[in-house]
């Protein structure tokens, strides 16, 4: 997984336990940083995007980011879309095999002795 997906998951945590209350400004970047010895700005903001995506936290440029609640808004799915989505990830991944000369592994049924022992 991603640093700022972990970063992420740790801070809803933090968020659903109390330790920030709505209305509190989360720690500055920078505390962050040297909290999760990331030395990078973008690992943290990518991490509070995703909060602000979830509807837990509002930014503001120059001020903070700020917790809006403590559990995230649930948000519709679109199952058609992520049912295209995982065929064609599995679609990409079945390509990269074939073009990689992956041979199929035979099903436990597929044996003559298999067979005849389903067929009694």
């Amino acid at each position: 997984m991603a640093r700022y997906r972990d970063i992420a998951e740790d801070l809803r945590h933090r968020l659903a336990s109390g330790e920030f209350s709505p209305g509190q400004q989360l720690p500055s970047i920078t505390a962050l940083q040297g909290h999760y010895s990331v030395p990078g700005l973008n690992t943290i903001r990518q991490a509070q995007q995703l909060l602000v995506d979830d509807g837990l936290v509002q930014t503001r440029q120059g001020v903070g980011a700020f917790v809006l609640r403590s559990e995230p808004i649930p948000r519709p799915v679109d199952l058609l879309a992520e049912l295209r989505a995982a065929r064609a990830a599995l679609n990409r991944a079945i390509a990269a095999l074939e073009k990689a000369g992956a041979a199929p592994h035979p099903h436990p049924l597929s044996s003559g002795v298999h067979r005849a022992e389903v067929a009694r």
